[in-house]
């Protein structure tokens, strides 16, 4: 029975650090990080002022470093996930699909990055180094797929890491420009997104002068 109780708090906890994550996730990407009281997350599960420190002793800036941890971890999973099948496609094709699966991984986890990229000062509280990690490890396969793509005679030999390094600036570009609101991005148009995958693909089969 004691057990019972026991795992019965264990579960009632969890849900609610939960619900104060999911609280302070939206409350933080409506009105930033700054610009929300511990007091505004209590109230918005109906809690008791106060109560959040139990849960997360570090307040508000403990909340944000667990949010970022969690959603960058999955972040990573997510864009891992969505690179099976690629090699199925020509390499134009690929990367439109790659474009595409990034896109969905990016509407999934907006409000997280929209925390980070929203007020300079939030960076200054997370581990950068970690997500600097995640980062790399996003893209860490890409080289891998492009020697198989010389491999099979679609593109000619290179630096594949700096051709990975020259891409991923383009596409991290494009959703920077949508998190801090100065555009749509320079792949949102489709034929622009086409042309400019067509020009990438075309200095990568070309031989050198």
């Amino acid at each position: 029975m004691e057990i019972e109780k026991l795992n019965m708090r264990q579960e009632q906890a969890a849900e609610t650090k939960k619900k104060l994550l999911e609280s302070a996730q939206k409350l933080f990407a409506a009105g930033g990080y700054k610009g929300t009281p511990v007091r505004r997350i209590n109230r918005d599960i109906g809690m008791a002022d106060g109560l959040l420190y139990h849960y997360f002793p570090g307040g508000k800036i403990e909340i944000l470093q667990v949010l970022v941890q969690e959603n960058f971890k999955q972040f990573a999973l997510d864009l891992r996930m969505r690179t099976e099948g690629l090699d199925e496609f020509p390499i134009e094709e690929a990367i439109e699909q790659l474009y595409q699966n990034w896109n969905e991984v990016f509407a999934e986890h907006h409000d997280v990055l929209k925390i980070l990229f929203k007020e300079n000062e939030v960076m200054e509280l997370v581990d950068k180094s970690k997500l600097a990690e995640i980062f790399s490890e996003s893209g860490r396969w890409f080289p891998g797929f492009l020697e198989k793509r010389a491999k099979a005679g679609e593109i000619r030999n290179m630096d594949f890491d700096s051709a990975t390094e020259a891409l991923k600036a383009i596409v991290m570009n494009h959703f920077v420009a949508m998190l801090v609101g100065v555009g749509p991005g320079c792949l949102s148009n489709p034929a622009h997104r086409k042309r400019l995958i067509a020009y990438q693909v075309n200095l990568w089969k070309n031989p050198l002068p």
